[in-house]
């Protein structure tokens, strides 16, 4: 047992932990008596996504990215399964209630799709057209099937992990440029598929103060709380903008906000500290691997935590359109910390093989 604790990544394990308990903290800091089992409820998610991580990272990595068709094909089945069975909530049909949890598919797509495009690309690479729109294909489907639930937010990040993993694959630059090509001339397409709520979300990204009573209210309210709370916060359970109801989502999409308004300036700093160090980790582990599958797969996973942290910060920050992401390993929600857990749990299994080679 203590040969198996020494051989956990304490520097990949350890910040993931800091950042869910900081998020803990902020779910009881932002909790009334009247819902104290949402802090009771993250600290079970916490708890099992730990002994998840535990379990899955003694499991051979190998053996799990052979079978990464069965894992997309039952990913996929989920996100069509969600449009029959689940849920509404916010205009949005994204979760399925197993009663004790709710299952988000977008969620667990994430490392899913990592899994599947490196164990694809590691053995075709992307540099050849063919492979690349197979590639393609593989991320168009669980996107699109997110993007009409809709969640325009978790679509982007499973497009991101894609652009990243071909990037880092080898992929031919004039077929990237192509695809940025096509995606500019889509953008009338895309436009008209959106949602009025979502349309509305990004016309008032660009100017807040015009909606500042509709839609531009989230970001106005989240820089009103990040700008109060200065170099050290007003201090727990002492913010105005959640604890009076203005901040929205104060525990999922405007977490962020939150910390800066009770732990000031320090606290946001402690969070880039541990997101940027997480990622730093990965990306040492993921260059330092001899396989390639292994490799493609932990850089993907950097991706991912970089990119949805960058997502939630900006849009905290009135720097990006609202959609919906959440801050990894702080913002509270089941399915969230499973993936993430389950993501570095996966990372920690290649670590585990490479030492038995």
């Amino acid at each position: 047992m203590i040969r198996f604790f020494l051989k956990i990544d304490w520097l990949l394990l350890l910040p993931a932990l800091f950042l869910a308990s900081l998020g803990l903290l902020m779910i009881y800091s932002t909790s009334f008596e009247s819902d104290w089992q949402i802090f009771v409820r993250q600290a079970f998610y916490i708890l099992f996504s730990v002994i998840i991580f535990f379990l899955v990272s003694r499991v051979d990595f190998r053996t799990v990215s052979h079978l990464y068709p069965v894992f997309y094909a039952l990913v996929i089945a989920l996100l069509v399964v969600t449009f029959a069975i689940g849920i509404e909530a916010r205009g949005s049909t994204r979760w399925i209630d197993l009663r004790i949890v709710s299952l988000q598919g977008s969620e667990l797509a994430k490392p899913i799709l990592a899994l599947s495009l490196a164990g694809f690309l590691a053995k075709y690479s992307p540099s050849k057209w063919r492979n690349f729109l197979i590639s393609a294909a593989l991320v168009a489907l669980p996107s699109l099937l997110v993007f009409i639930q809709p969640d325009l937010g978790n679509s982007f990040i499973l497009v991101s992990i894609w652009l990243s993993v071909v990037f880092i694959a080898g992929a031919n630059l004039i077929y990237l440029a192509a695809t940025a090509a096509a995606s500019l001339a889509s953008v009338p397409l895309f436009w008209s598929l959106l949602k009025d709520y979502q349309k509305t979300r990004l016309l008032s990204f660009l100017n807040p103060s015009l909606y500042s009573q509709g839609a531009g209210y989230n970001i106005v309210q989240a820089l009103i709380a990040l700008g109060s709370g200065q170099i050290f916060g007003r201090g727990l359970g002492r913010g105005t903008q959640s604890h009076l109801n203005f901040l929205p989502a104060v525990r999922t999409d405007f977490i962020f906000s939150s910390i800066g308004e009770e732990l000031g300036f320090v606290g946001i700093f402690l969070v880039i500290v541990l997101a940027g160090f997480l990622v730093y980790r990965l990306v040492r582990v993921g260059s330092s691997l001899k396989s390639r599958e292994a490799s493609l797969f932990t850089l993907a996973a950097a991706a991912i935590i970089f990119f949805q942290f960058f997502i939630n910060a900006g849009m905290n920050m009135g720097i990006l359109p609202v959609t919906g992401v959440t801050l990894p390993f702080v913002s509270f929600g089941g399915s969230s910390i499973f993936s993430m857990f389950l993501l570095i749990s996966l990372v920690q299994g290649a670590e585990r093989e490479v030492e038995k080679n």
